[in-house]
């Protein structure tokens, strides 16, 4: 049978599966709570919590850029390996604390922590507003990817339309059906797939020495700028860079509606204390695979980010029947990758516009069970708008795509201030809000990426940080 016949009929039958995991996730929820509906009722123990944080962190888009980038610009790449790792860092300078908290107050949303630690709504209204652009971009940028990768993978047999529509009607009515469980669940599945399919294939197809010694001589022959280490200025953009992203993945909302999400406070700390090493099997395999990957490419002047994975694993699976099955694994995985950041990603969008936006005004009197069913509802309203933007990609703004973690961070004190500074008031937080996320918005339409090269966004939180000391101390005075 063809490849791409086989491919089609994987992706067929995992989606099978996904309805399966929401139907039982459907069967097993307690109550039609809030809580239950969107953490799951609070009782996700270690093993589903490590891997459905890991699928929230680890994206399609991962998994694609690492070993272009490895091909593209070389073994001083191996900073990307600092992104993923950095974030569990971030994690920990807050989650155990936020936890706590969550717990004695029953939070389900973002805005729940910001109500109770700050008390100002208008600092809640504008974080969530903050939350709601980059969550609605995110999600769209996901589904744009499933119709690309449906489509390039099986050679165009699933056009680049059906990918969109029928993959985002598989996530709405698994997420509708089972809620956090069934997102969850099938993040434990993907990422149990991702996890054996990459390492597979790196054991198959990892060089000898000699090989490794043969691309290195090459490399110092031909592309001696690819072996070298990284300049300062090279280096500092890229310790920006990593801090960044580092401190904005960490409080993105579904993260945070992760932690909430723990069984208890240990579970999340082994949880947590696991995802340090997610990163050497994974982002580290991608580098070395990429590495291997660069003889093929030796006359191409530079690959787009999307090309260099699915070139090589269709090299590799043609060796033999095992590597044909891990390369099949991947494919899907890759699929699935982004399928379960849109889960996530809808699931926490969904609960921000019916608990925190719907339940505070035309809901403010209703009871958790109609409040739940508004969600469930807005989940498929966002879905089908979305869905008609991401038909008619080039009006979509691509450039937002950057602007999502420059904004993003300067969400990060209401989280790590908050929980560890009682110096810090809700008039300085907002200050700081304020200015730190008007100095990003008004760089990037400047195109204004760096300054000195350090993020724009990096800088912005410093900026922000500062305003929250800055203005609290006055307001105290």
């Amino acid at each position: 049978m063809p490849t791409t016949e086989i491919i089609i009929i994987c992706i067929g039958l995992y989606l099978l599966l996904l309805i399966t995991i929401g139907i039982l996730s459907r069967r097993n929820k307690s109550s039609g709570s809030l809580k239950d509906h969107y953490l799951a009722g609070g009782n996700l123990g270690a093993f589903v919590l490590l891997l459905t944080l890991y699928a929230t962190q680890y994206s399609a888009n991962t998994l694609l850029v690492t070993p272009a980038e490895v091909v593209n610009k070389g073994f001083s790449m191996i900073l990307i390996l600092g992104y993923m790792t950095s974030v569990v860092i971030f994690y920990l300078t807050f989650a155990p604390q936020l936890y706590k908290i969550s717990r004695k107050a029953d939070f389900i949303t973002p805005g729940d922590w910001f109500d109770f630690r700050f008390k100002l709504p208008k600092l809640t209204l504008f974080s969530n507003t903050i939350l709601i652009i980059v969550s609605v971009n995110f999600l769209l940028s996901q589904l744009i990817a499933m119709g690309h990768i449906a489509s390039g993978f099986t050679e165009g047999k699933i056009p680049y339309w059906a990918g969109v529509v029928f993959l985002a009607l598989i996530v709405i009515l698994y997420e509708t059906l089972g809620g956090m469980r069934a997102v969850a669940w099938t993040d434990v599945l993907q990422g149990i797939m991702l996890i054996a399919g990459l390492i597979g294939m790196f054991l198959i197809f990892f060089p000898d020495v000699e090989q490794l010694n043969n691309i290195s001589k090459w490399l110092i022959e031909n592309e001696p700028e690819k072996i070298n280490l990284p300049d300062a200025n090279l280096a500092l953009y890229w310790g920006s860079t990593v801090l960044m992203i580092g401190i904005g993945a960490a409080v993105y909302p579904q993260a945070i509606q992760r932690i909430y999400a723990a069984k208890t406070l240990s579970i999340l700390k082994k949880s947590i204390g696991a995802m340090v090493f997610m990163p050497f099997i994974t982002v580290l395999v991608l580098f070395f695979l990429g590495v291997i990957s660069i003889p093929h490419f030796v006359e191409s002047e530079s690959i787009s980010t999307d090309s260099v994975l699915p070139i090589m694993l269709e090299h590799w699976g043609s060796h033999s029947q095992l590597s044909f099955v891990l390369m099949v694994m991947i494919v899907v995985s890759l699929l699935a990758a982004i399928m379960s950041t849109a889960d996530s990603v809808l699931l926490t969008l969904s609960s921000i516009i019916s608990k925190d936006v719907l339940g505070k005004t035309i809901l403010k009197s209703a009871p958790e069970e109609k409040i739940t069913k508004y969600g469930k509802t807005t989940s498929w309203v966002i879905m089908g708008i979305l869905i008609i933007f991401a038909l008619q990609p080039r009006i979509t703004l691509w450039g937002l795509i950057e602007l999502k973690m420059q904004i993003l961070i300067q969400i990060a004190p209401l989280f790590i201030l908050g929980v560890h500074s009682t110096k810090v008031t809700s008039k300085g937080v907002f200050a700081g809000l304020c200015v730190g996320s008007i100095f990003a918005i008004c760089a990037f339409f400047l195109d204004i990426k760096t300054i000195a090269g350090i993020q724009i966004g990096l800088i912005g939180f410093i900026i922000n940080v500062i305003c929250c000391f800055t203005f609290s101390k006055k307001a105290s005075l």
